[in-house]
């Protein structure tokens, strides 16, 4: 499994920040499975949620890739959460979870712009 450079993971701690809310936007999205009726939309909002813990759990150990994937699938979360939440089934939940979708795409995107300027940095070196 690739994971960042030592030096910018040691460093950045910035990822904790997307990593911790990944996590905790897993257990918002999980625990609807035991409130609301199961239905398809909510096998749905259940998936997220575990794709959610196993990319928070990659930005914890450092992996390469956690920043990108944080940046795409939150955003896509964010979407069909939106939708959910204007057709299917509005509640408190799919504001909470575009919320955090909405903080976490942001700071991945912005952990992806430090990762690059610090190879680029550590490239002229």
């Amino acid at each position: 499994m690739k994971t960042m450079s030592s030096d910018f993971t040691k460093t950045d701690k910035l990822r904790f920040v997307p990593a911790f809310l990944l996590l905790i936007s897993f257990v918002t999205h999980v625990s609807q499975l035991f409130i609301f009726k199961i239905n398809i939309s909510l096998i749905i909002v259940a998936v997220f949620g575990l794709l959610y813990f196993i990319i928070g759990f990659l930005y914890i150990i450092g992996y390469k890739y956690s920043p990108h994937l944080s940046s795409v699938i939150p955003a896509i979360g964010a979407s069909l959460g939106v939708y959910r939440f204007l057709t299917i089934l509005p509640n408190i939940f799919s504001i909470l979870n575009v919320s955090l979708d909405a903080i976490i795409v942001p700071f991945s995107i912005i952990i992806i712009i430090r990762w690059n300027k610090y190879k680029k940095l550590k490239d002229k070196l």
